[in-house]
């Protein structure tokens, strides 16, 4: 056995008892040993618990955490999680999703990858590496080799720019961090509108991100994801189709942006990048503007805008009516439709 360090995985469940076996499988076959998968399960009304309580005995290396907590969702359920692994001294994390599958090698490439940042920047810088996924369908069936390419944005391959204030296309399943990044990223904000958004905004802001040019997950895409995986053609249809609940949602995640640059510019503060904080202050200011003429002058010219031309589109959209709407939920009003 090697002296490394354990890598702290972290899987947040709830009814995921269909998958989860095959999930399960795939990470007790890594190459590298040396992990502990802590779990949380937020309440599900499936078999799921059962399922991690037979595989629990059957390796020591995982462990079932009970906090006694009501449903808290996924966002909460990964940051208790990311806790947990704090104040067990993890000095790295992965986060994991309970219906993929993992590659055999993609624990020991993403630790290899971390570990070669840390003794180039040091430990007390935020450290977060991502890699590529490969989208598979319900049977685990192929439907394409890169996430990143599906999603019309290949370039995230090797790295990200601030187009990531305003949307992320890194799922948490795909990252690895180190521990000064747990430190100064939780707790998490009131305004975290993602948690993966979340983590990858503050190494970057911060510290570093390293990208690891292989898809080293199957990302299954079903019925059931709370988040999936798109393609831009598929995005525009549904817009037109549904457009209604399309620009609510465009609408959700405008107004979560900007709320998360606001808490990305007082957690990291003077310390951060000088682009990073520069590009989140604005997003704070000018995409949150009141006047909607700040707001679409903003997009149209910078310096925060989304990869692709729909997706700016899409914000557009969703800017002409993100700030009325943000003030009628805070004020309790019903929104109009």
């Amino acid at each position: 056995m090697s002296a490394a360090p354990p890598l702290h995985i972290l899987l947040a469940t709830y009814n995921g008892a269909r998958f989860l076996p095959a999930l399960l499988d795939s990470v007790l076959a890594q190459s590298d040993p040396d992990w502990v998968l802590l779990v949380r399960d937020d309440g599900s009304s499936d078999d799921t618990v059962a399922v991690l309580h037979r595989y629990a005995a059957r390796d020591a290396r995982m462990r079932l955490v009970v906090d006694g907590a009501a449903t808290v969702g996924i966002r909460r359920n990964f940051e208790r999680l990311l806790d947990c692994a704090r104040r067990a001294g993890a000095a790295s994390f992965a986060l994991c999703d309970q219906d993929d599958l993992w590659c055999t090698h993609k624990l020991a490439r993403m630790r290899a990858a971390l570990d070669g940042a840390q003794a180039r920047h040091g430990p007390s810088t935020p450290l977060l590496a991502y890699a590529d996924l490969a989208l598979i369908d319900d049977a685990g069936r192929p439907i394409a080799e890169s996430h990143f390419g599906w999603a019309g944005a290949p370039q995230v391959r090797h790295g990200v720019d601030t187009w990531l204030i305003a949307h992320n296309l890194i799922p948490g399943c795909a990252m690895v961090g180190n521990r000064a990044l747990l430190e100064l990223a939780l707790p998490f904000p009131s305004q975290v509108f993602h948690h993966d958004w979340w983590l990858v905004l503050v190494a970057s802001a911060a510290g570093q991100v390293i990208a690891v040019d292989a898809a080293l997950t199957g990302y299954r895409q079903h019925s059931g994801n709370a988040i999936g995986a798109a393609s831009p053609t598929s995005r525009a249809l549904d817009f037109i189709f549904h457009f209604r609940r399309s620009l609510d949602e465009a609408r959700a995640q405008y107004g979560g942006a900007v709320d998360q640059a606001a808490a990305l510019v007082e957690r990291v503060g003077a310390g951060g990048h000088h682009n990073w904080i520069a590009a989140a202050g604005a997003a704070r200011d000018r995409l949150g503007a009141p006047l909607r003429r700040v707001r679409i002058r903003a997009i149209l010219a910078g310096p925060v805008r989304r990869i692709g031309l729909a997706r700016n589109v899409l914000m557009l959209s969703a800017s002409l009516f993100a700030l009325r709407s943000r003030r009628r939920e805070r004020s309790g009003a019903p929104s109009v439709r």
